[in-house]
């Protein structure tokens, strides 16, 4: 319930105000001095009587505000325009008695959406952790983005928190769909997305929503973007351009509203070139576009990070604290793996370390083992690197992935969910990965 502090003096209109509120449980505290605003403590949304405090509305509300910068605050009066002076950020909605009489529980109501959305936010953007140049800027970006409709490309390499920044930039929906674009097989995309009627194939013994509908009226992550196989793609741009969905076997299309927030570890631009990708899809999908740098560039957030995370997985009254030397162990790592690395490195280590300071020692780092050791044209070593140009490394880098996945499901005996497991792939998103490289599974086995 939202607690409310009532700022005004004994007359018809807070005695209207006060029985309202106390019909529907709203606990409210009635201070009859302005004074009483200058205190800590104060409730999350603030009704403020401008006629009962007129001279002094504008210091008192000046300093709720400041103190309180985050308090919703609807002020009232039998004349609003006699107090047009007091500036409109010291407030949130300003009503006559009249409009207060007719809207006030619309109103709260608002305030408290307004509220919630605010706290929201706040609660995933302190995931967004970082002093860096480039995680400032970040976070100006997705608070521009929040205020508007259009929709959002999140471009950066697998573990740089691209989940994190589409569930902040949705903190105002109450629906957020999260779709992996990798892990749907490629027959059953149009059925996931957009639903199907029953009796619409083999098999479809029911009607189903799709994922877009089911979002309708929120956000939907289309996470790993660059996955969709072409035919996909197609039905996407419609939806973007219609904001229609039509389920398979339907004869009608059905309107949608949905915020579209779309992310890939790819260079989308290259996927384009290569046939892979469509033009008009990107620049539909890229209204906002947001590129996250990998952590090997923007060292100076690992200690704040590495902080986060110790908070995160630490027991409670266990506490522990990095050590010079390991901070400096953490910031001389390239961490391939980005965040989520990072992450996992802290996880163990707190595992299997006592509580207390953190040494070097403790830090178990798989400096052989990230994607940067592991993956195909990525060492400095690799056939990749000694290309020329940029799409002959590309080429040289997908052939090397085809040995590479090739090598591992041979070791598996021909399985492809032993190779996922091994992987660490869901074993549809491996099965996507090897079609898209033209592999034919029969092939290599």
């Amino acid at each position: 319930m939202l607690p409310i502090d009532f700022f005004t003096k004994e007359n018809a209109t807070s005695s209207f105000i006060q029985d309202v509120l106390s019909s529907v449980d709203y606990p409210v505290n009635i201070f009859p001095i302005a004074q009483a605003a200058n205190t800590d403590n104060r409730a999350s949304l603030v009704i403020w009587d401008l006629d009962a405090f007129a001279n002094e509305s504008e210091s008192a509300l000046s300093k709720l505000r400041s103190r309180n910068p985050d308090t919703m605050i609807l002020a009232y009066a039998e004349n609003p325009d006699q107090f047009r002076d007091i500036p409109n950020n010291l407030y949130d909605i300003l009503l006559s008695v009249e409009a207060l009489r007719l809207h006030l529980m619309s109103k709260i109501a608002r305030l408290k959406e307004i509220y919630t959305a605010k706290r929201t936010f706040r609660e995933r953007m302190s995931h967004l952790v970082g002093k860096s140049e480039a995680m400032q800027n970040l976070r100006k970006t997705v608070e521009r983005a929040i205020l508007h409709t259009g929709s959002v490309l999140i471009q950066g390499e697998s573990g740089v928190g691209k989940d994190l920044i589409a569930r902040a930039i949705a903190c105002v929906y109450d629906k957020f769909v999260t779709v992996n674009c990798s892990a749907i097989p490629e027959a059953l995309f149009e059925s996931e997305l957009f639903g199907h009627t029953r009796g619409a194939f083999t098999g479809a013994q029911n009607e189903r929503i799709g994922l877009f509908e089911e979002a309708n009226g929120g956000a939907i992550f289309l996470d790993e973007i660059g996955d969709m196989p072409l035919h996909a793609q197609v039905k996407l741009l419609r939806v973007i351009q219609n904001h229609e969905i039509r389920p398979i076997g339907a004869n009608k299309t059905r309107h949608i509203n949905v915020r579209i927030i779309a992310a890939t570890n790819r260079d989308l631009r290259e996927e384009i070139r290569e046939k892979r990708f469509r033009e008009d899809l990107f620049y539909r999908l890229n209204v906002i576009p947001m590129q996250l740098s990998p952590l090997r560039e923007r060292k100076e957030d690992i200690e704040d990070l590495a902080n986060y995370f110790i908070r995160q997985y630490a027991p409670e009254g266990e506490p522990y604290t990095l050590s010079p030397e390991a901070l400096q162990k953490l910031q001389s790592h390239d961490w391939p793996g980005n965040i989520r690395e990072l992450e996992n490195v802290i996880q163990r280590t707190l595992c299997f370390t006592a509580p207390g300071i953190l040494n070097a020692d403790d830090l178990q780092i798989d400096t052989g083992m990230g994607p940067a050791a592991n993956m195909p044209g990525t060492t400095n070593g690799g056939i990749a690197m000694s290309a020329d140009t940029y799409n002959e490394f590309r080429k040289k880098q997908m052939d090397e992935e085809k040995e590479f996945l090739k090598a591992k499901i041979l070791e598996c005996n021909g399985s492809i969910s032993l190779a996922a497991d091994k992987l660490g792939m869901v074993r549809t998103a491996l099965y996507n990965r090897l079609a898209r490289l033209g592999l034919n599974v029969k092939d290599i086995r």
